[in-house]
């Protein structure tokens, strides 16, 4: 169990590296990066921004239940 934990934090780990450089990639080229790759990261944080937001209030708890497990995961693993 204790192995299935740890492969899944590194899994969570690079999956948040990934979105934060392909985010920044984005921005820094713009609409190349769109045509190049065929994706559009910002349009899909932003998408998945909207979703949370239109589900009301069960919307905003999902949402801070996200963010506190990846935040719990980084506090645990750093110290």
């Amino acid at each position: 169990m204790a192995s299935v934990k740890k492969l899944l934090s590194e899994a969570l780990h690079l999956a948040l590296w990934l979105v934060a450089m392909l985010t920044l990639l984005q921005i820094l080229f713009g609409s190349s990066f769109v045509t190049l790759f065929g994706m559009d990261v910002v349009a899909n944080i932003g998408v998945l921004a909207q979703k949370f937001g239109n589900a009301g209030l069960i919307g905003v708890i999902a949402a801070g239940i996200v963010a506190w497990l990846i935040v719990r995961d980084r506090n645990s693993s750093s110290g």
